[in-house]
């Protein structure tokens, strides 16, 4: 018998023999325990089982695998809704292996039947599943519940704490932490959920005093996810690797006084910024070892504040161990750049590209110095350089990537469109002039359409029309396109979904406009997206599912999410049901559900969302965070 298996057998067992006396009910028109949304009168009070509780439980035992156990389990549990020793164990597994989707469902029908003699060890995962899921005031008012029952305790406070900390009230968090404090204030779990917290807050300087005072407690809880990212921070910020006379101990010490200043050298204010910000960094530039990134770290200070002649003396001092180190290289660039030395700054950001592409490894790991290079020789680069740069970027990708869509993402940043819009424009002079060949001109519209066609995607989504400047935007693209004859899918896609914006543009010719990208030339992942999102938004989807038309241009993700949609909008439940779970999983293995949700709302309305839900039988929870993020929007 495998461990696991034993494991789940041994919690059925003792919660048989020790849980006989308590027995629970619901009101028969409560809410069904089970999540359907029925009352329970309706629903799991009409079961009918063929098996007794004591044969459930023989079944059990006499189950040889744990598949077999977990089916029983499940089935008990449906069976009699009301017994509480099937419910308990599966919570344990289910949490156990991480199923925090099937937790939560269990959890919430224990909550319900049980109340607040549901033990804290349980409320707490309870708490923050409900917080995953947006339910913030039904978290809170669940957790005061079992703080009036059971009294404060530390697993019940940090609950508290977590369900202010959801709602960015931390002055309410800090109280309760304190609160907690007094109760036991050398308590593990609550000294972790206080570095949990510093770290959210991006508080470094306090989560290292905090780690430092309790280092020998925590160190070893590496477990545990914030223990086990401060451990790592040292030991790569310090590289402890090749420093192995410095210990962890003392290099930690060395990490909170250092950032100490760093976080003074934050709050100065202007007018003393260069003669105090000097005197902390010089208290603090010999601390840690030259070879390591942390002594990195104070050199980018001493650029942060304009300090040159500081910044170049200390980086002579660096020299030795970080001359073939791109970091390293990447800020005297930019010290050269920011004074206005290009040609300087040009030769360090060429040598830390020329460094990192040739790697023994035979990995490119630094894409801050691609970026760097590339928005250099965007901004002031000869052509040839960067047709050079565009070649050795290409066989730096996999044979799947998209180089220009990997150029783009290099130079996107909080003023992205004009980045990227520069760069195109650029990238069409370099093929102008037989430069490159890698890129094709139509490509390079088409990414200049997407891009228009992206921020109206987006206001659509938020407040169901395009802005004036955004569909004047795209409009503008259009002509360019036109101008320059550039026969696209995109293109006509574009048209069409211009169609209730402009009005020289008739409804007659939206059949038009959708017969010329179907019998467009499909070369490119642009031309295909355009294929894709002109059939589900304005003909029959049909051929996605039947055909999977042009898949040699889209990984399996994407396809996969067109033919959900598809499946959709045709109330194919059946195969909409297997493509929506498998496509959830990986979604919230990402933590990126929401972004996944709002996708879909680019496709349907609100209600018609949950109603294809509610077909499909998705789980309650995943249609009430659905309602709740349309709230928010």
């Amino acid at each position: 018998m495998n461990k696991r298996l034993k494991g789940l057998k041994d919690i059925v067992a003792k919660r048989r023999d020790k849980d006989t006396v308590r027995s629970y009910s619901i009101g028969r028109n409560e809410a069904c325990p089970c999540g359907s949304g029925k009352k329970f009168k309706k629903c799991c009070a009409r079961n009918n089982p063929d098996k007794s509780i004591e044969e459930y439980f023989e079944a059990v035992q006499a189950a040889e695998e744990e598949k077999e156990v977990l089916k029983l389990l499940k089935e008990a549990v449906k069976n009699y809704p009301l017994e509480h020793r099937f419910l308990l164990p599966l919570i344990v597994y289910t949490l156990q292996n991480n199923n925090y989707q099937q937790a939560g469902k269990y959890l919430k029908h224990a909550w319900q039947l049980m109340g607040t003699e549901l033990d804290e060890a349980f409320i707490s995962p309870l708490v923050n599943i409900m917080l995953e899921q947006e339910e913030i005031d039904e978290a809170e008012a669940l957790v005061r519940k079992a703080l009036e029952a059971k009294g404060e305790n530390i697993p019940l406070l940090i609950a508290l704490a977590e369900v202010y900390k959801k709602g960015q009230n931390f002055q309410r968090v800090n109280d309760i932490i304190d609160r907690a404090m007094q109760i036991d204030s050398d308590n593990l779990q609550l000294i972790i959920f206080r570095l949990e917290t510093l770290m959210d807050l991006d508080d470094v300087v306090s989560a290292l005093s905090l780690f430092k005072k309790h280092y020998e407690q925590l160190k070893e809880y590496k477990q545990m996810r914030v223990i086990s990212f401060l451990d790592d921070f040292i030991t790569k910020r310090f590289n402890l690797a090749e420093n192995k006379e410095l210990e962890q101990k003392e290099a930690l010490a060395q990490a909170a006084e250092i950032f100490n200043v760093f976080q003074q050298l934050d709050n100065l204010k202007m007018s003393s910024a260069e003669s105090e910000g000097r005197e902390l960094l010089n208290e603090i530039k010999d601390l840690p070892p030259k070879n390591s990134q942390i002594a990195l770290d104070i050199l980018a200070r001493y650029l942060a504040a304009e300090l040159y002649d500081d910044f170049r003396n200390f980086a002579e001092e660096l020299e030795a161990d970080h001359l073939r180190n791109p970091d390293f290289l990447r800020l005297l660039f930019l010290a050269d750049y920011q004074q206005g030395n290009l040609n300087e700054a040009e030769e360090k950001i060429k040598t830390a590209f020329t460094i990192e592409k040739n790697r023994k490894d035979g990995h490119f790991h630094n894409w801050q110095v691609a970026s760097d290079y590339l928005r250099f020789l965007v901004e002031y680069g000869e052509k040839q350089k960067l047709a050079k740069f565009v070649k050795d970027f290409a066989d730096l990708l996999g044979e799947d990537d998209n180089l220009l869509a990997s150029l783009m993402m290099l130079v996107e940043s909080e003023e992205a469109r004009n980045h990227q819009k520069n760069l195109l424009e650029s990238l069409l002079e370099l093929i102008e002039t037989d430069l490159i060949d890698q890129i094709q001109t139509k490509d390079i519209y088409n990414n200049r359409l997407f891009i228009s066609l992206s921020a109206l995607d987006g206001e659509e989504t938020i407040y169901d029309k395009g802005r004036d400047i955004t569909t004047q935007e795209l409009r503008d693209v259009i002509a360019e396109v036109e101008a320059e004859d550039i026969d696209s899918p995109v293109l006509s896609y574009a048209k069409l979904r211009l169609l209730k914006y402009q009005s020289n543009l008739e409804a007659d010719q939206k059949e038009k406009l959708l017969q010329e990208v179907k019998e467009a030339a499909v070369e490119s992942y642009f031309d295909t997206v355009a294929y894709y999102e002109t059939i589900l938004r304005f003909d029959d989807p049909a051929p996605i599912l039947t055909e999977i038309p042009y898949g040699k241009f889209l990984d399996d993700e994407y396809l996969d999410f067109y033919r959900l949609v598809a499946a959709l909008k045709l109330n194919y439940y059946e195969m909409g049901t297997e493509l929506f779970h498998r496509q959830l999983l990986k979604e919230s293995k990402r933590n990126k559900v929401m972004s996944y949700l709002v996708r879909l709302l680019r496709y349907f309305k609100q209600n018609s969302l949950i109603e294809h839900f509610r077909a499909m039988e998705v789980d309650e929870v995943i249609i009430n965070y659905l309602k709740k993020l349309s709230e928010r929007r």
